[in-house]
């Protein structure tokens, strides 16, 4: 047997006994745990580097199993339906300002193990099951987008998929579902915030196993929380469900609405709380006659004291502006008030208003008087929530000048 004979004989051996080993050390599929190679890359859309594509698609398309298509800010809106068919990363700047918009899809997703965050869907849909997000399959994340402002469309819809997570989004302002589940199984719906919906805040059809936590439904026109007959073994605890047409719906029954200790806040819960830990003294009744929220709470989860800065710049005119540097805000009422100084304009001193959500980290003009006409001292007392500051300074003309400090 000659030399060559016996390297390949060799070779072929080696080969066999590698792939024999990863045979026998495990026979468990893991969800959401993609192939990531070495050579892994990231795809640029946008921006002004060499090579950056234009279009989310292209980068999209162009993408292997593994890598990040990273899109920036600075050439949105981005008007595309983005089709995702490799297990891959899409990640926008900022998900106030990086935004997709138009057609009745804006992104949907075909392959298992993809993540999408840091978007922002608008003027999105046309009927009833157009889409901010469509997924149809398995073990991918949608976390920290902003759904917002858009047309007939469920925010997210999950269809036959399971083993996905659905965490930190905004959903306001859309003209139908919420959050929407059908035919699934273990799914986690985190920390979502949901405010003025047309139809259902989460709706969940023949669906099972699925976690939902820490969510808020407000302003949901046809429901918070709604179940079909079909979907049991589902759990609930830690959700805020407020102002809504009704707050829960569950039909089949054999869903746990706790955790063991803690369960959801209701708006419209009528028990008390006796011995003032926070947990109402009898179940809530769930709607459906077949389930109840054995420790209600009595205040909404995660409620804190919002931590939000003011600012008053001068110059031409007068610009009030507002950051949260908290968690998501809700009903935020804020008033302006110009006092002092002989001010011929504006005429009106008093502004005021509410904000139905400001969040974490968003920056707002809460004020800003284009035209200034005066002289004299001029103070500005701003209120938003229980923030309160005033600033001194004095008019000049048509210049408002800050003094330093308070």
């Amino acid at each position: 047997m000659n030399q060559k004979v016996i390297t390949k004989i060799g070779v072929l051996f080696l080969v066999l006994f590698c792939v024999g080993g990863s045979w026998s050390g495990s026979s468990t599929r893991i969800m959401n745990r993609p192939l990531v190679l070495e050579d892994a890359r990231t795809l640029y859309v946008g921006g002004s580097g060499p090579g950056n594509y234009s279009k989310i698609q292209d980068a999209v398309d162009n993408a292997s199993v593994g890598d990040t298509v990273f899109v920036y800010d600075d050439s949105a809106p981005y008007y595309e339906n983005i089709a995702i068919r490799t297990s891959i990363q899409l990640l926008g700047e900022d998900r106030n300002t990086t935004s997709i918009e138009g057609g009745n899809y804006a992104v949907s997703i075909y392959a298992d193990g993809v993540t999408v965050s840091g978007f922002r869907i608008s003027n999105v849909g046309d009927f009833w099951n157009c889409c901010g997000f469509y997924v149809v399959s398995n073990g991918n994340t949608i976390a920290n987008n902003n759904i917002v402002n858009n047309l007939r469309m469920n925010g997210v819809y999950l269809y036959g998929a399971s083993y996905n997570t659905i965490v930190g989004n905004h959903i306001e302002n859309n003209n139908y579902h919420g959050i929407r589940v059908e035919y699934t199984t273990h799914n986690v719906i985190a920390n979502n915030t949901i405010v003025n919906v047309r139809g259902f805040g989460i709706d969940l059809a023949e669906s099972t196993d699925t976690l939902v936590y820490g969510n808020t439904a407000q302003q949901c026109f046809w429901g918070g929380m709604v179940l079909d007959n079909t979907s049991t073994s589902n759990t609930f605890y830690h959700n805020n469900f407020i102002n809504n047409s009704q707050n829960g719906l569950d039909p089949a029954g054999g869903n746990v609405w706790d955790n063991g200790s803690a369960g959801n806040y209701w708006d419209d819960y009528q028990g008390v709380d006796a011995n003032g830990d926070g947990i109402g003294d009898t179940p809530y009744p769930i709607p459906g006659n077949h389930s109840s929220d054995v420790y209600p709470l009595m205040k909404p989860f995660g409620f804190l004291e919002p931590n939000l800065t003011i600012t008053v710049k001068g110059g031409f005119g007068v610009t009030i502006s507002i950051k949260n540097n908290g968690p998501d805000v809700l009903d935020v009422d804020w008033s302006v008030g110009l006092v002092g100084g002989v001010l011929l304009l504006p005429q009106q001193r008093m502004y005021q208003g509410t904000i139905p959500v400001l969040s974490a980290g968003q920056n707002l003009v809460l004020q800003h008087v284009k035209v200034l006409f005066g002289v004299g001292r001029l103070d500005i007392n701003v209120t938003a929530g229980s923030t309160i500051m005033m600033k001194q300074g004095v008019v000049v003309l048509f210049f408002y000048l800050p003094l330093p400090g308070r």
